[in-house]
């Protein structure tokens, strides 16, 4: 077998991602982290809830990353209320400054990256090959992010001072191509 073809079947026997203790625990590690390391603030995670279907994560400012593995698809989603950005942001760049809604999508998108990058390390110590998109920031006061598949979710929700923002993960195995 050439290298080429080893290469296929190695990334064709990855094991499929689950959403389960282990991701949620991940995923609780990189955004306590991300939250620590970046604002000086300390975030409390909750309990994760497994399910299939359509869901609304309804918030004020979402980043949205796509995620592919060789035999799944899904994405990551961070959807926060502007106050809660609006108070974790003077840790970075100061209490005298006014945070306007482009700074707040700014810190979303790269707090979006900074955590989504943490669970892809900690997935790919794990064996999983996943790639990650360009996160994108989705705003407007109450808006809702609604993910149309049939797959299943999890959502591990946290709080921080009293306020709740959540991160979503939307799993779908597309099926098989017949040739």
């Amino acid at each position: 077998m050439d290298r080429g073809t080893e290469a296929k079947v190695k990334h064709m026997n990855q094991p499929l991602l689950a959403l389960d203790e282990k991701l949620a625990q991940e995923i609780a590690t990189a955004v306590t982290s991300a939250m620590r390391e970046t604002f000086s603030v300390e975030v409390v995670p909750g309990p994760y809830e497994v399910g299939e279907g359509m869901v609304s994560l309804v918030g004020d400012v979402s980043g949205v990353i796509g995620m592919v593995q060789s035999h799944l698809e899904g994405t990551l989603t961070l959807c926060l209320t502007f106050e809660t950005v609006r108070d974790i942001l003077p840790a970075v760049i100061g209490k005298s400054v006014s945070i306007t809604h482009e700074m707040a999508v700014d810190a979303v998108g790269e707090i979006t990256n900074m955590i989504f990058g943490q669970i892809k390390s900690a997935l790919g110590q794990r064996g999983y090959q996943l790639k990650l998109g360009i996160p994108c920031v989705v705003t407007g006061k109450g808006h809702f992010v609604s993910q149309f598949h049939r797959g299943r979710y999890m959502i591990v929700p946290f709080h921080i001072d009293g306020q709740l923002f959540q991160v979503y993960v939307a799993l779908h195995a597309p099926a098989p191509k017949i040739l």
